[in-house]
């Protein structure tokens, strides 16, 4: 009996281990499982905030762009402005030469480029620099217009509107 009281308490000392056993290897799962998804989470919140600054950088990116772009445009739009007022300070000059040497004709003829070309310089610089210009062109239009032109009248509209010119201020 000695004995069979012996393997009964040895059975069920084996049975606890064996039930103490199984919930700790329990426990050991569900942590696994907590440690798994926290993991879980914490990559998906790893990945939408790398999501989220990768969509900053690349807004920063196209903004940066953008504003280098308009940058290019202006400094085009401003060699082409230049560009406007010095082909319109040539006409002047040669319409100014011509006038000098009392070759209406030509004159005339280089006039009516700086004519041409006045409309589209016009819309881009100051209001006072385009009055001033204006007024010069209306004047050696009339003196140019004239049937004998006199050449002092129109050597001195020229004059007048070339220092116009060379005064542009930009709008």
């Amino acid at each position: 009996m000695l004995r069979l009281k012996s393997a009964l308490i040895i059975g069920l000392l084996s049975a606890l281990s064996l039930t103490a056993c199984s919930e700790a290897g329990d426990t050991v799962k569900d942590a696994a499982d907590k440690a798994k998804d926290t993991a879980a989470e914490t990559t998906d919140k790893v990945t939408d905030t790398a999501a989220d600054a990768t969509d900053k950088v690349k807004d920063t990116a196209t903004d940066a762009k953008d504003a280098v772009t308009e940058t290019v445009n202006k400094g085009t739009d401003l060699v082409a402005l230049k560009d406007s007022v010095s082909g319109m300070k040539d006409g002047v000059t040669s319409t100014l030469d011509a006038a000098k040497s009392g070759d209406f004709e030509t004159a005339k003829t280089e006039f009516a480029k700086v004519q041409d070309a006045w409309p589209a310089l016009k819309e881009n610089i100051k209001p006072d620099s385009a009055q001033s210009i204006q007024d010069g062109i209306e004047t050696v239009k009339t003196s140019l217009g004239e049937g004998e032109p006199n050449q002092d009248k129109v050597v001195s509209g020229l004059q007048d509107l070339l220092k116009s010119v060379t005064s542009i201020k930009l709008g």
